[in-house]
């Protein structure tokens, strides 16, 4: 059963580790607080394949990170993070348009494009596939778009604001890495969350005043961090077997659910209100609806091995899965 929590219960259990991080003692150079953390936690290793995948699946050898979904396009970053491929949502069986970028490792829509980033450079890539590129002050790891806001999570443990230009507006350190952002719009207000996997963490960031929120555990090993469309913030962790639901501003723990086959790939579908989680240890990915604040399953499928990485199209509810081991990308039409 998930432990549910009330919410003078949540505020109690969720462990505040800090308000305003700057407390934190000494730092390194880059500013990264000295406190205790955790390995950062990776998708868990798949078994061997026993069912067969449901769906479509397309081969797809030198494709295995992130993917995306966008304006009727279903993107994804080559394994050495030297192209991304952008297919075709409704027949992602014709070839797929493929854009050089320097090494980047993660993605997100922007408008009729994509956003990446990678160790050196953010990349902006059209919807006709030209590409405009500008170097980072320090490596990314994670990337979100929010109207003119470029924001980026880097290793250093730092929060980047860029402007459309791809010019850097502002920067916010204090964490050890940020692994993960999310932005969600609620009341007319702008709430901006990020995950350190090093910590295992999440916290609330305003980048305009440099200011940092209520920092709560997400367990012993979360991975991923997204958002829905209620304002809730949905994290997923390998190691506990769990997936955790935050909402409010202060944040505060509203679900924990087990989810035992490794959750690691998390999207939204809007329009359904699903909540699609692929379980790497097992190669399946399910559905849970959220409309009730408490997640309850309604089905799955056998997905491609290794299944780190999933999307929907949120015109046609289409499920799309890469295989990080090379086993190509699979859609499963709903």
């Amino acid at each position: 059963m998930p432990a549910r929590l009330s919410t003078p219960l949540a505020l109690a259990a969720a462990f505040v580790l800090v308000v305003g991080l700057a407390g934190c003692g000494s730092g390194d150079r880059h500013g990264r607080p000295d406190v205790p953390t955790v390995v950062p936690q990776m998708p868990l290793p798949a078994q061997s394949t026993t069912a067969t995948p449901d769906g479509t699946v397309i081969g797809a050898p030198t494709l295995g990170r992130a993917l995306v979904a966008g304006h009727g396009t279903i993107a994804a970053v080559a394994a050495d993070g030297r192209s991304v491929s952008v297919f075709d949502a409704a027949d992602p069986a014709r070839p797929p348009r493929v854009v050089a970028t320097p090494e980047v490792r993660a993605l997100t829509r922007d408008g009729d494009g994509f956003v990446a980033v990678g160790p050196d450079s953010v990349v902006r890539i059209a919807a006709d596939g030209t590409a405009a590129t500008a170097r980072l002050a320090r490596p990314g790891l994670a990337v979100a778009v929010d109207g003119d806001d470029i924001l980026i999570g880097t290793e250093h443990g730092h929060l980047l604001v860029l402007d459309r230009a791809l010019h850097q507006t502002e920067d916010v350190g204090g964490f050890v890495r940020v692994d993960a952002v999310v932005v969600a719009h609620h009341d007319g207000h702008r709430q901006i969350v990020v995950l350190d996997k090093a910590q295992s963490l999440v916290t609330t960031v305003d980048p305009s005043s440099g200011g940092r929120g209520a920092a709560l555990r997400a367990g012993n090993g979360a991975g991923t961090l997204i958002g829905d469309h209620y304002g809730r913030f949905l994290v997923a962790n390998p190691r506990d077997g769990q997936l955790l639901g935050f909402y409010g501003d202060p944040l505060i723990m509203k679900f924990r659910f087990p989810v035992p086959g490794g959750p690691y790939g998390l999207a939204y579908d809007e329009r359904r209100n699903l909540l699609w989680v692929s379980e790497t240890a097992v190669n399946r990915v399910r559905a849970f609806d959220l409309s009730t604040g408490e997640p309850r399953e309604r089905g799955g499928f056998a997905s491609v091995r290794q299944p780190d990485s999933i999307a929907v199209d949120p015109e046609s509810g289409a499920v799309f899965v890469l295989s990080a081991a090379g086993d190509g990308l699979q859609r499963v039409a709903r």
